[in-house]
């Protein structure tokens, strides 16, 4: 009998995952995020506030402004996007509708000056 040989793929580094906020959902299928970190000063050691703006990947343009995702790193999809998106962690509240009180009352929206 021929003995089978079972070869197992050599196992994958996790990918590195970044989490932020969705600035900007204006692009077909990208999204604009921002990811805020803190770093300490080499010299005086106070810590600052820093950020990065990524552009990620989102095949079902699914998240929207605001919403809390999580990235991981991929191969450069264009110039720029070199992430795409993993999951939504959090979605934004739905922004409440302002209405003037010339619209609540004619039920009308008021004329462009």
């Amino acid at each position: 009998m021929a003995k089978q040989q079972i070869t197992e793929q050599p196992k994958r580094s996790a990918l590195r995952t970044v989490v932020g906020v969705v600035a900007s959902d204006k692009g077909d299928k990208t999204i604009k995020v921002v990811v805020n970190y803190q770093m300490k000063h080499a010299k005086y050691g106070k810590y600052l506030k820093r950020r990065t703006v990524l552009h990620a990947h989102d095949d079902k343009n699914d998240a929207k402004e605001g919403d809390t995702v999580e990235l991981a790193e991929c191969r450069p999809l264009s110039k720029t996007k070199h992430h795409r998106l993993v999951r939504i962690v959090e979605r934004a509240p739905e922004r409440a509708v302002q209405v003037s009180a010339e619209e609540v009352m004619t039920g009308k929206a008021p004329e462009a000056k």
